[in-house]
């Protein structure tokens, strides 16, 4: 009898919350009508469009659907609020840390190419930013994670928001990892920028949204047509759109009772791990409100993280072998680095990501299989 996969890779993307998916295929079998048109057909698809806008707005807790502007995902959401800063900016400084994702840094850098001043935000030995340390270089943008993708790491948005202001700086806010499972600022307040990712809480893969503050200065990235109130140019994605809209609707309304089941998860499988793993060691903050409930990073001594991710597969565990977005590259994780941690544990980080369907009676079996693959590869080695 085959065993029961346990899927451990939720920052990939994991399964739809059953309201994405019943919208998102109510949308696929429809006329397939684009919003913008003037027939039934295309203001019945216009409808759909803005009560998602609506459900997102509801979801970050702001009362102006129309800030909200859909994007492919992630990626596009973040690129689009820095490079867009940026161009309506023409000048400034970018404060942000040496562990951000990809995504960020590389927008940063792009700027940083145009003459912008890029000033960094050290990081304690659990992630966390040390604002105290920072130095003042003016005006520009302050680029914060809400959780860290590699270290779960929460960041104290309200410290972000002080030391912003006191040098008269935009706040963009990385919600892609933490959304949802991380509560947001009352109304965004303080925030001025802050992008979304649709697969990270049980909405469609290549959805996401880019929240932009009533009267910042932003530039649209992608221009043509007239979509997105003149934010984002190109035919909406609509089925895409829609299942985002009615995941965020769950999440307006389940919140609290995901975050527990998931916490209630992570505690399990972090405590049955320690008993049954003598070589795992966490990586960032202990369990609590400084850590995601939906994260667990883990080195294993003397194990290569790739290695032990395909062992992991093969008995049953679906996890990620190191960063999700340099591993290909075999570079060291920029959070590790960040915090001081050694190459060989770098080179040994495991990443557990929950979702919303995790349970923690699955997380037996599945520590059990974690130190079955371990002693799998350690014999392997051995031998």
């Amino acid at each position: 009898m085959a065993v029961e996969r346990i899927f451990l890779d939720h920052a990939s993307g994991g399964p739809l919350l059953p309201a994405a998916r019943i919208a998102l295929e109510r949308v696929l079998s429809g006329a397939g009508a684009a919003p913008g048109g003037g027939h039934r057909e295309a203001r019945e698809s216009r409808e759909v469009l803005e009560l998602a806008r609506k459900q997102a707005a509801d979801f970050l807790g702001t009362e102006d659907p129309e800030r909200v502007v859909f994007t492919s995902g992630g990626t596009e959401a973040v690129q689009a609020a820095i490079r867009g800063w940026g161009e309506a900016m023409g000048k400034g400084t970018i404060y942000l840390s040496e562990m951000e994702h990809p995504a960020v840094e590389t927008a940063v850098r792009w700027l940083q190419k145009s003459g912008f001043s890029v000033v960094p935000i050290p990081v304690d030995g659990e992630g966390k930013f040390q604002w105290k340390k920072v130095k003042s270089a003016g005006p520009g943008l302050v680029c914060v994670h809400l959780a860290h993708h590699d270290l779960g790491t929460v960041q104290d948005l309200g410290q972000a928001k002080v030391w912003a202001e006191s040098v008269k700086a935009q706040l963009f806010i990385d919600a892609t990892f933490g959304a949802g499972w991380v509560g947001l600022p009352k109304e965004l307040e303080g925030v001025d920028l802050l992008a979304v990712s649709g697969h990270r809480l049980g909405g469609p893969k290549g959805s996401g949204l880019l929240w932009v503050g009533s009267g910042r200065p932003w530039r649209a990235q992608i221009v043509g047509g007239r979509q997105e109130n003149d934010q984002r140019a190109g035919t909406e994605n609509l089925p895409a759109i829609v299942g985002f809209g009615a995941a965020l609707q769950e999440w307006s309304g389940k919140a609290e009772k995901f975050r527990k089941d998931a916490r209630e998860a992570q505690e399990a499988l972090w405590h049955e791990m320690g008993k049954k793993v003598i070589r795992a060691k966490l990586h960032g903050p202990k369990l609590g409100p400084e850590r995601s409930p939906a994260h667990l990073g883990i080195s294993f001594a003397g194990l290569e993280a790739e290695s032990l991710a395909l062992v992991l597969d093969r008995v049953g565990v679906a996890a990620r072998g190191g960063s999700g977005c340099v591993t290909r590259e075999m570079r060291i994780p920029p959070g590790m680095k960040a915090i001081g941690a050694s190459s060989e544990e770098a080179r040994s980080l495991i990443l557990f990501t929950l979702g919303w369907e995790t349970r923690s009676p699955q997380m037996v079996a599945a520590a059990e299989r974690v130190a079955d693959a371990v002693l799998r590869l350690s014999d392997a080695l051995a031998g």
